[in-house]
């Protein structure tokens, strides 16, 4: 519900962006303008990192290149404690793996409007068709054993719904445990979105993109130890973007006439 909040807040805040009005551009222009762009995930079910490169077909349009790294959660993940040891660190009840998504798309970018002063907002939206590779990391609990001297004792395992309670596990285990039993799984995703770019700076992105996702796999992935894991992850999302404008011939032709120019002063010194 607080991930649905935030985001609302930021669909919020980018319609007042997208209506504010600022000084007159008088700066000069990249015209080629290809980018290089990161950034940071909220979604609905997780959270994520993007890096995107942008190549320009024509002046509203980009082939574009992306890719995600992305951690998805199951919706009745709801972290704890153990009542009887609060100070320690929380815990999933009955969470058998991690999941993380690696996105590999080739997407379009359209330009539907552009800036018109420097608090303008430039507004595109966008659209990647891709693969997924699936990363399964089994999650170990640290489990409390009563022995027969009455002393607890802690064993290192994996949740098991039958005989482990909320107050058998004493708190989770190292993030590193269980590394060796990763296993992958293929998929195939797709992303959709909308993006309100507002730098002031023509060579610079910043930007508040929001859209969907959809992705799915062959089978279901157990992240819970339920019965209701599921094939296919359906996401909402909101991002902030940010990098560069940069045009490769403009750089090399600018090295060269640095060069030319230099030529020419060695010359007058002659």
């Amino acid at each position: 519900m607080k991930r649905h909040l935030l985001i609302l807040a930021i669909l919020i805040a980018i319609s007042k962006i997208a209506f504010s009005q600022g000084d007159v551009d008088d700066e000069k222009k990249i015209f080629l303008r290809n980018e290089k762009t990161y950034s940071f995930l909220l979604n609905s079910n997780g959270w994520g990192v993007n890096y995107r490169y942008g190549k320009m077909i024509d002046a509203f349009n980009k082939k574009l290149y992306s890719f995600d790294i992305v951690g998805i959660r199951h919706p009745k993940e709801i972290k704890t404690t153990n009542p009887y040891f609060p100070n320690l660190k929380r815990f999933v009840f009955g969470k058998k793996n991690n999941f993380y998504s690696l996105r590999f798309g080739l997407g379009k970018q359209k330009k539907l409007f552009g800036k018109l002063d420097k608090g303008g907002v430039e507004i595109r939206y966008f659209y990647t068709l891709g693969a997924s590779v699936g990363i399964i990391k089994p999650i170990y609990y640290e489990i409390l054993y009563l022995s027969a001297s009455n002393q607890y004792e802690i064993k290192t395992e994996k949740f098991n719904k039958s005989i482990h309670s909320v107050f058998d596990i004493y708190e989770r285990a190292s993030f590193f445990k269980g590394f060796n039993e990763i296993s992958v799984m293929p998929g195939v995703y797709s992303k959709i979105g909308g993006s309100f770019e507002f730098s002031k700076k023509d060579e610079k992105i910043n930007a508040i993109e929001v859209g969907a996702t959809f992705e799915i796999f062959p089978t279901k992935i157990k992240i819970m130890a339920t019965d209701d894991n599921s094939f296919y992850f359906a996401s909402l999302f909101v991002s902030y973007r940010f990098g560069n404008i940069f045009n490769r011939r403009i750089k090399n032709k600018s090295k060269k006439q640095k060069e030319k120019d230099n030529r020419g002063l060695k010359d007058l010194h002659r």
